[in-house]
Formats: C-alpha cells, sequence, structure tokens
C-alpha cells in the first residue's frame, strides 16, 4: 500500500527531525567528523516502516556521514533493569538472563 502526499509529507517530516537530532548531538559532542554510533530507539522507528527507515537512512548517510545507525527495539526496561543489576554488581548470568527476558 502506497501512502497519499500528505502521509508522505508527515512521514518524510519525522525522518528530517529524526536525522537534525542526530547530526545536533553529534556537533554537540564534538563528534560529527568522527566514526560513532547512532542509535535509533522508539516504537515508531522499532516498527521499521520501509518508508520512514529509508528516508532516515539516506539522511543520515548524507548529514553525519560517519555515523553508524542502529535502531533498537528492545524495551527502555531492558536497559533500566541491565543498568540497575550493574550497579549492584550481578553475576553475569544474571545480565544474560534479563537480556533473553526481554529480547
Amino acid at each position: 500500500m502506497r501512502a497519499g502526499p500528505v502521509a508522505h509529507a508527515v512521514v518524510s517530516r519525522m525522518a528530517d527531525e529524526v536525522v537534525v537530532l542526530a547530526e545536533v548531538a553529534l556537533r554537540r559532542l564534538d563528534l560529527l567528523g568522527t566514526p560513532a554510533a547512532v542509535v535509533l530507539g522508539g516504537g515508531v522507528l522499532a516498527a521499521r516502516h520501509p518508508l520512514l527507515t529509508g528516508l532516515v537512512l539516506d539522511g543520515l548517510s548524507n548529514r553525519v556521514p560517519h555515523g553508524t545507525p542502529s535502531i533498537v527495539d528492545a524495551p527502555p526496561i531492558l536497559g533500566a533493569a541491565l543498568l540497575g543489576l550493574e550497579h549492584l554488581d550481578a553475576a553475569p548470568e544474571a545480565l544474560a538472563r534479563t537480556r533473553a527476558h526481554w529480547t
């Protein structure tokens, strides 16, 4: 199913916003000119809609040429749980079990 012009414009605008956010973040961290991970998260991006994903990846390749994008589809609770376990010096097995449960 093909998106209509209004829907395409909305998705295009969202892709532009994601790309600008990544570019600004890397610029502020003085990483724009060096290889850096660009981690994209959230339910909309994790859905990997071909139009949105394609526009974001194309935009990143143009505006953040040294960035290596990856889309995270793990729920935010996973990061919070792992951070808490690491803070408690949990055993590696506990971290592995937590990852397995949430992925």
